[in-house]
């Protein structure tokens, strides 16, 4: 097992060994890495049987392990016959900062564990009573749910209604996001459903349809639609659709407890994951950061 280097990736290999684990996420796959992480390498065998994707960023030349925005958690793909355990040993060399969420809890390194929501293909649907009524309220407004390639109004309301809210969100990951959507249009993973009132866009939802699981990725509505019902409107036509495709559906994983509540009154399961913290990093490094941190507050 050992880390390479992004440009001495095999892609095709890689991508194969991510697309034939059961339950992987699109997440993983090469041409969504390239777009959404700063840097990225693998830590993988010698003939791509089992590894790990591993997003990082370089700050003061100082190398930190990270999950960049729009991707819930990275995951181990193939056989742990301790080559996991090995990972979490020779990751914290690699990188001396380390801020990692995969799918599996890694022994050797302090973790907390998080929640995310999916429904299993074999289940059978089940709504809260705030779903059910949201619904109810939604088709009062005659509101229209198809599937488009309407990517440009969806951004825009990303950009009108959700940039100035969400703090973590820029103009930058925006970016990053329109490049990975439209990878994931030329691949053939890429659903959209756009929300018509009239002939008005009034929201709209990114789903990503790979390895038998379609996963929410981003959507945006106005005040307006969200208040009468259009996001859930949405995402139950979207769940209906996957499970009638018989597809597991992905609610793409939030740490917002507000998130989680939707989630699961759409019929959403609680799944763990699990960030993986460490410093090792010079201690000029942590006063650097702590003196931008006291300058930011002025």
């Amino acid at each position: 097992m050992k880390f390479i280097s992004r440009e001495n990736i095999d892609c095709q290999k890689w991508d194969d060994l991510v697309a034939k684990t059961p339950g992987s996420s699109a997440f993983s796959l090469s041409a969504y890495l390239d777009e959404i992480a700063e840097h990225w390498m693998i830590y993988v065998d010698e003939n791509y049987t089992k590894g790990i994707a591993v997003p990082y960023a370089v700050r003061l030349g100082v190398k930190t392990c990270y999950t960049p925005i729009f991707i819930t958690h990275l995951e181990w793909f193939g056989e742990n016959d301790g080559a996991l355990a090995q990972f979490a040993k020779e990751v914290k060399t690699h990188f001396p900062l380390g801020n990692f969420f995969i799918r599996q809890s890694l022994e050797e390194i302090n973790s907390t564990h998080f929640v995310e929501q999916i429904i299993p293909s074999d289940s059978i649907l089940s709504l809260g009573s705030q779903a059910k009524r949201m619904i109810n309220k939604s088709e009062k407004q005659l509101f229209k749910i198809e599937r488009t390639s309407n990517k440009a109004e969806i951004f825009s309301l990303i950009r009108s209604e959700l940039l100035p809210k969400i703090s973590s969100l820029t103009e930058t990951s925006i970016q990053r996001l329109e490049k990975s959507i439209d990878k994931m249009e030329q691949l053939g993973h890429l659903q959209i459903l756009s929300v018509f009132q009239g002939d008005c866009c009034v929201g709209g939802l990114f789903l990503i349809d790979f390895n038998r699981t379609v996963l929410y990725l981003k959507g945006a509505f106005t005040d307006e639609a969200k208040k009468n019902g259009a996001m859930y409107a949405a995402m139950h036509q979207a769940i209906l659709q996957a499970l009638s495709d018989e597809k597991d559906f992905d609610f793409g994983g939030s740490r917002i407890e507000g998130v989680r509540h939707f989630n699961l009154q759409l019929g959403g399961l609680d799944r763990r994951y699990y960030c993986h913290q460490w410093n090792n990093s010079p201690l000029w490094y942590r006063w650097a950061k702590l003196l931008r941190k006291a300058l930011r507050k002025r």
